[in-house]
C-alpha cells in the first residue's frame, strides 16, 4: 500500500465514506493480495458496513501478514470485536489473549476483551478486568479516592466477609 493510498484510506474511513473505501480497496487487492495493510483496512472497512463475515478472513490474513504495532493492534481489537459478534467466542478470546501478550497496556483491547469474557459467563473475571481499566486510567477524583478498595475487591467480587 502506498503512502497516498494509505492517506486517502485513512480520510474515507474518517469520513465514514466506506463504500467508497470499500469499493477501491478490492480494487487496489486485486493486483497486491499479501498487502497487510490493504488487508486491515479492507476489514476496517467491512465492519461499519455489517459485513463482519467478510472482514474476518481479512483481519486474520492482515495479522498473519505482518502490521506497524499502531496498525496490529487496531487489527487484534477489529478481529476480536468481529469474531465476538459473530458469537465466536472462543476465537474472540484467543485473538484478545495473543493481542494482549504483545499490547500488554493496551486498554481499549483489555475493555473489548472483558466484553468476550462477559459472553462467555466469566463474568468475574470481565468484571475484574474492567474495574482495573477503571482504576488505572480515571482522572475522576471521586473514583480515584476509592482506588485502592476498588482494586482491592476487583478480585473478591464473590467473597462475603462475616
Amino acid at each position: 500500500m502506498t503512502k497516498q493510498q494509505k492517506e486517502q484510506v485513512e480520510y474515507w474511513l474518517a469520513n465514514a465514506e466506506y463504500n467508497r473505501a470499500y469499493e477501491e480497496l478490492h480494487s487496489w487487492l486485486k493486483e497486491n493480495p499479501d498487502d497487510a495493510d490493504l488487508n486491515y483496512f479492507l476489514a476496517s472497512t467491512c465492519d461499519p458496513q455489517g459485513k463482519e463475515k467478510e472482514a474476518y478472513p481479512y483481519y486474520e490474513k492482515a495479522i498473519k501478514l505482518g502490521l506497524a504495532d499502531e496498525d496490529l493492534k487496531g487489527a487484534y481489537l477489529g478481529l476480536g470485536s468481529t469474531y465476538r459478534t459473530l458469537g465466536m467466542y472462543e476465537e474472540s478470546k484467543a485473538t484478545f489473549e495473543a493481542g494482549l501478550a504483545k499490547f500488554p497496556t493496551y486498554y481499549a483491547l483489555k475493555v473489548f476483551y472483558a466484553m468476550t469474557l462477559y459472553n462467555l459467563k466469566q463474568h468475574e473475571q470481565a468484571m475484574a478486568l474492567l474495574l482495573t481499566c477503571l482504576t488505572e486510567t480515571t482522572k475522576d477524583e471521586e473514583i480515584l479516592a476509592y482506588q485502592k478498595a476498588i482494586s482491592f475487591y476487583s478480585g473478591r467480587l464473590n467473597d462475603v466477609w462475616d
